[in-house]
C-alpha cells in the first residue's frame, strides 16, 4: 500500500507541474498562432461549412463544450458537441467534424472518423500528429501543448479551447465573419487574460491554503456555472472524480437550482462561477443560504464583483468566454494538492481500468 501511495502521488505532483505550466504553454500558443492553426483556417475557407459537429470523450468533450459558444458567436455556425460513442446525426450540405483527442488514442473517437472516411470532412486536434486520430482525420492540428504524461488532463484541457478559439479566430479573419479590428480586439482579451495567469495560480494557492482545514472535511463536490463556465464546472467535477475519488458534479446554474441543492450538508464543498450579469444576485444568495450548511460554499469571481472570505478573486478580461482560462484553476488545484493532502490511494482493482477497457488504442506509428 505504502508503493501504491508514493506511485499515485508522484503522479499527482507531475500533475501539478503540469497545472504550473499552463500560462506559459497558453502564451505560447498565442504567440505561433498563425503556425498552428494557420492551416486550419485555409482548410476552413476551402470547405466553407455550414455546420461545426465537435466530437471528444472526457475532458476533450468538455474542452469542446467550453469553447463552442464561443465558436458559435464569432463564425456564425451552429455548432454540435457529442461523444463519439453516442455521435448526432450529421446534417448540412458542407458539414465539417472536428475530432479532439489529447492523447490522440481515444479508441471510440478513431472508430468514429473511420466510419465518417470518405463521406464527410474530418479535422482532428491532437497533441502532435503522429498518432492514431489524427492519421484517421482529413486535416489535422497537433494543439502544441506537448506530452502530458498523467491521465488527470489539465494543460491539455486549457490548451485544447485555447487551440479551438485560435482556430476560430483564424478562420473567421479569413473568411471575413471578423474584421482586422474586431480579431485584434479578440487577441487582446485573450493575451490579458492569459497574462494574469501566474497571478492568479498564487491567488488559487493562496485561497487553498487559507480553506484547507475545512476542505478537508469535504466528501462532495459541485461546481456550477452558466455558460462556458458550466462546462468548466463539469471538467473541475471530473478532475475530482479521477484523483480524490469522491462523488463530484458540475451543472449549469439553473439547472442546478432544480433539485441537487438539497442534497447539500456540511460535508459538501460548493463551488459557484460568479456571472457577472443578472445571476450574480442569485449565485450570492446561494452561497450565504449554503454557507449555512456547509463551511466549504465558495465563490470563484473573475468579476471583480465580490468580496468576503469565501470569494476566490481571479482576475481576467471582461468577457463570459475568458472562463476556461481562469474559472478551472481551482478545481484543478485541489485534485493534485488536497489529494495528496488526505492520502488517497485508487483501490487496486480499479488502476489499470483504462487499458482493461481498451479505452486508448495501440498506436502502431503506421
Amino acid at each position: 500500500m505504502e508503493l501504491a501511495m508514493q506511485q499515485y502521488h508522484d503522479l499527482l505532483r507531475e500533475m501539478y507541474r503540469y497545472y504550473r505550466s499552463q500560462p506559459s504553454c497558453m502564451e505560447g500558443l498565442l504567440s505561433k498562432r498563425k503556425e498552428i492553426v494557420g492551416g486550419f483556417a485555409r482548410y476552413y475557407h476551402e470547405q466553407k461549412p455550414d455546420r461545426i459537429y465537435l466530437i471528444g470523450s472526457g475532458s476533450s468533450l468538455n474542452a469542446c463544450k467550453a469553447a463552442s459558444e464561443y465558436m458559435e458567436t464569432i463564425l456564425g455556425l451552429e455548432i454540435t458537441c457529442a461523444p463519439p460513442s453516442n455521435p448526432p446525426v450529421i446534417r448540412g450540405s458542407r458539414p465539417l467534424v472536428l475530432a479532439v483527442s489529447q492523447g490522440g488514442k481515444s479508441s471510440n473517437t478513431v472508430a468514429f472518423l473511420e466510419e465518417l472516411r470518405g463521406r464527410v470532412p474530418t479535422v482532428s486536434f491532437t497533441a502532435g500528429v503522429n498518432n492514431p486520430v489524427a492519421r484517421m482525420a482529413d486535416f489535422s492540428v497537433d494543439i502544441s501543448v506537448g506530452d502530458e504524461t498523467v491521465g488527470p488532463k489539465t494543460r491539455g484541457v486549457t490548451g485544447t479551447v485555447l487551440c479551438l478559439y485560435l482556430a476560430t479566430l483564424e478562420a473567421a479573419l479569413l473568411c471575413g465573419n471578423l474584421s482586422t479590428a474586431g480579431y485584434g480586439k479578440e487577441i487582446g482579451l485573450l493575451e490579458k487574460t492569459i497574462g494574469y495567469g501566474e497571478q492568479n495560480l498564487e491567488a488559487c494557492e493562496n485561497f487553498y491554503r487559507a480553506h484547507l482545514d475545512d476542505l478537508k472535511t469535504a466528501r462532495h463536490f459541485l461546481f456550477v456555472g452558466k455558460g462556458p463556465a458550466a462546462a468548466v464546472g463539469e471538467e473541475d467535477a471530473l478532475k475530482v472524480l479521477e484523483t480524490l475519488c469522491l462523488p463530484s458534479a458540475g451543472y449549469e446554474f439553473e439547472e442546478f437550482l432544480h433539485g441537487p441543492p438539497i442534497c447539500i450538508n456540511e460535508k459538501t464543498a460548493l463551488f459557484l462561477f460568479n456571472s457577472g450579469d443578472k445571476d450574480s444576485v442569485r449565485m450570492k444568495k446561494m452561497a450565504d443560504i449554503t454557507g449555512k450548511a456547509s463551511k466549504n460554499s465558495y465563490i470563484i469571481d473573475r468579476t471583480g464583483s465580490m468580496q468576503g472570505d469565501h470569494v476566490l478573486r481571479l482576475n481576467a478580461g471582461d468577457s463570459k468566454f475568458m472562463s476556461p482560462f481562469v474559472d478551472i484553476y481551482f478545481g484543478q488545484l485541489i485534485s493534485s494538492l488536497l489529494t495528496q493532502e488526505l492520502g488517497i490511494v485508487r483501490h487496486p482493482a480499479i488502476r489499470s481500468i483504462t487499458s482493461d477497457m481498451d479505452t486508448k488504442t495501440s498506436d502502431s506509428g503506421k
